[in-house]
């Protein structure tokens, strides 16, 4: 509709009345000229032609949509009429040439310039065609060299025309798309802008002016008064003021609209020209002095207050005490999302983006919002100066024009949450500790004792590790794993659940990370440091209540070299084989009769120790079958367990073997679980020396669930390492419901004495 009404403008509607009136004034000549010439010219004829040719120019002048194709239309239908006309007058008249110059003109009058140019090429061709056919276009009698001198003549004035056609065109164009241009800008700018003339009627409006007066369509409000556009009196007021000084008027406007105080710059000044109009702009500043009342209050309250934006950016403007609170500077034009990442995890982060989306939706309801929150409770990091701290946020949406802000409020909560986990700690400990105290009871001084001096070897091991930089992130976790199972699996001997229930969930924890693709998040790693040093301090309790239980009991530790001996070890793996089994509801017989005292004594006690506690869990949990499953096959429902340990007759190594008669490996399920681990390629699943290698990869395991005892894959990988540790061997040998014969070798040097 808009590109109809810039095309209908004055030049073409010139043109148009032109082209009539040049059709009218053919006709008078050409009645005039065949009176005068007494030619035999049949006028009924003539009439026809003339009437078809002016209703032809007519309608093609009211029904062509796109107008400039009337610059080559309109002269060609001309130039044939008029031909016409000559031929049935046996051209009579000699002005032949002289109106091909005035079609040429109505032409160009279109301002098209290319159109033009077809028009008077397609001309020229066909009179140059009629003068070679002999017609006599420059009158009768003519000589043809007078006729070639002014058809010459007329091609030059074509020439003249078109040149200035071109100015104009170009000239019209610019124009045309000022003209556009203005009227795009003013249906798409958010400014309330308003073009008026000298009787403060409107000649343009911008759309959001329009809107204001309730008008969808900013066209429609083309010629009505100006103060119309307002509602309510204080803005016509308002408004009455600025047309009396419209000339040179600024001022600030402050109302009420639609229930909501607003505020507007409001300018006006007069535009240069013959047509005195005077442009109008109204600039809404109601976002900016609510900023500035925001500004006010938030610098003076002990809260965290700043704008987001829906890409996650901290707005320009937030309370002082926001820096205090996250121990930065310079917030503004950073991404909240990153300020936060060093606190929670990858998907955490993912998560809350996602709960920003849905604040920003407004598709939601505020209490099922509120009761997602994800940083209800924000435990806040800073790596630069490793503050911790604990915050609440809440979000609330602000609108401004078309686009959503979040309004976000931060509160310190440290304190809060610091006193609720000492409590709750408190609590916990004086529960853990009757517990603990009852546990330890039935723990012998002399085993204890052995567990004390293992877990020490397992923390200071810890760490050495973590303090060792050659090692990656993922190769740590692994180690320390290695470690927390082993310590685990001396308290589970004991008896002392609550301890190995909390290295326990530690190893759930580091399991979780060593499944994180790529870097494993700076905060995990810290807080695993801090959950392990809580373990270490555990082990410490343990020294306290055994030291007063002795002191009451008035006995002690035999201490010395009985805690390594042969009944020490053999009460460990004892309690391992008979532990284990009740809590998976097997029965089992432990045999060790064949243990050589001085292999004990003077090998890798540590070492041995905690191979065969993940050997004998090993075999229990993966091995032997329930009582019933025994039953069915034939075998007798209590499984049985075989240790023995000898020096060689030269005294250079220990032999250890450790058999069960339980079900053997299931080769299928482990080749199966490691080419789904990614362990083994599918051309190896029937290579059983690469599926012995497989289960002594760290996680693998053919376990459906995870226990205590078992599942995670660290118990034989932990196995491998500890013999590796001491230059040892491992073999094995299994047969399917025979069960599995262990084989280790460990020589017997002067480091393996000492371990």
């Amino acid at each position: 509709m808009a590109i109809k009404k810039i095309k209908n403008t004055r030049h073409q509607k010139f043109a148009s009345v032109f082209s009539i009136m040049t059709v009218i004034f053919l006709i008078a000549a050409f009645m005039v000229g065949s009176l005068q010439s007494n030619s035999d010219t049949d006028f009924s004829v003539s009439g026809i032609v003339m009437a078809a040719g002016f209703i032809i120019v007519i309608t093609m002048i009211r029904r062509t949509l796109n107008t400039d194709k009337l610059a080559f239309n309109v002269p060609i239908v001309l130039l044939a009429y008029y031909t016409i006309l000559m031929v049935m007058c046996d051209w009579q008249i000699s002005y032949f040439l002289l109106l091909c110059l005035v079609f040429s003109a109505i032409s160009c009058l279109y301002l098209n310039f290319y159109r033009s140019v077809s028009y008077i090429i397609v001309q020229n061709l066909f009179v140059g065609f009629m003068i070679i056919r002999g017609f006599p276009v420059g009158g009768q009698g003519t000589s043809l060299l007078i006729t070639l001198i002014n058809w010459a003549i007329c091609i030059l004035c074509n020439v003249a025309m078109l040149m200035l056609a071109r100015s104009a065109t170009i000239t019209l164009n610019k124009a045309l798309e000022n003209q556009s241009s203005f009227r795009d800008l003013l249906g798409s700018t958010e400014n309330y802008v308003a073009m008026v003339d000298e009787r403060n009627e409107i000649v343009y409006a911008s759309k959001t002016l329009s809107m204001l007066g309730n008008i969808g369509n900013q066209e429609l409000v083309q010629g009505r008064p100006f103060i119309d556009l307002f509602p309510g009196r204080t803005l016509k007021l308002y408004a009455g003021k600025m047309l009396k000084e419209k000339e040179n008027y600024a001022e600030d406007w402050e109302f009420t609209l639609n229930g909501q105080k607003r505020y507007f710059k409001a300018a006006s000044h007069s535009l240069p020209g013959q047509a005195a109009n005077s442009l109008i702009s109204l600039y809404d500043m109601t976002h900016l002095a609510e900023r500035d009342e925001i500004a006010a209050m938030k610098d003076s309250m002990k809260i965290g207050l700043f704008f987001m934006d829906q890409n996650y950016v901290i707005q320009d403007h937030y309370s002082r005490y926001l820096e205090e609170l996250l121990v930065e500077e310079n917030l503004a034009g950073k991404l909240f999302t990153d300020v936060i990442s060093n606190s929670v995890t990858p998907s955490e982060l993912d998560s809350i983006k996602d709960y920003f989306g849905m604040i920003i939706e407004q598709a939601y309801d505020q209490d099922m919002l509120d009761d997602i929150n994800p940083l209800n409770e924000l435990h806040y990091i800073n790596v630069r100066t490793g503050d911790r701290k604990v915050f609440q946020c809440e979000f609330a949406t602000i609108e401004r024009g078309q686009e959503v802000f979040l309004l976000v409020t931060v509160y310190d909560i440290t304190t809060r949450v610091e006193l609720q986990q000492r409590l709750a700690e408190e609590e916990t400990k004086r529960q853990e500790e009757m517990q603990s105290l009852f546990e330890l009871i039935q723990v012998d001084p002399d085993v204890f004792s052995d567990f004390s001096e293992d877990m020490e070897h397992e923390f200071s091991t810890i760490d050495k590790i973590q303090k060792d930089d050659t090692l990656s992130a993922h190769e740590v976790l692994v180690k320390v794993y290695q470690s927390i199972h082993a310590i685990k699996s001396n308290a589970v001997i004991l008896g002392l659940n609550i301890f190995g229930n909390k290295a326990h969930n530690l190893e759930s924890k580091i399991k979780k990370l060593r499944e994180i693709q790529g870097n494993v998040p700076f905060v995990e790693m810290l807080n695993l440091t801090v959950d392990i040093e809580k373990l270490a301090q555990e082990k410490e309790g343990f020294k306290t209540t055994l030291a007063k239980l002795q002191s009451y009991g008035g006995g002690g530790s035999s201490g010395g070299a009985a805690r390594q001996n042969v009944k020490v070890l053999l009460d460990s793996l004892s309690k391992t084989a008979y532990k284990a089994a009740e809590d998976m509801e097997k029965i089992v017989k432990f045999v060790s009769g064949d243990v050589d005292a001085e292999a004990i004594d003077n090998g890798p006690r540590r070492v041995i120790k905690e191979v065969l506690v993940q050997l004998i869990r090993n075999s229990i949990v993966h091995g032997i079958e329930l009582p019933e499953n025994r039953t069915a096959k034939g075998k007798n429902e209590t499984g049985l367990i075989k240790l023995s340990i000898k020096l060689t007759e030269d005294n250079k190594y220990i032999h250890i073997k450790i058999s069960d008669d339980g079900k053997g490996l299931d080769y299928a399920k482990i080749a199966e679980r490691a080419i789904q681990n990614k362990i083994i390629k599918e051309e190896e699943a029937e290579n059983k020396d690469m599926l012995i290698k497989a289960i002594f990869a760290p996680g693998f395991s053919t376990a459906e669930t995870e226990g205590v005892h078992g599942g995670r894959g660290i118990g034989l990988n932990l196995v491998r390492d500890r013999i590796k540790e001491v230059n040892g061997t491992i073999k094995l040998k299994s047969e399917q419901d025979k069960g599995t014969l262990f084989f280790i070798a460990i020589p017997l040097t002067n480091q393996s004495s000492k371990s």
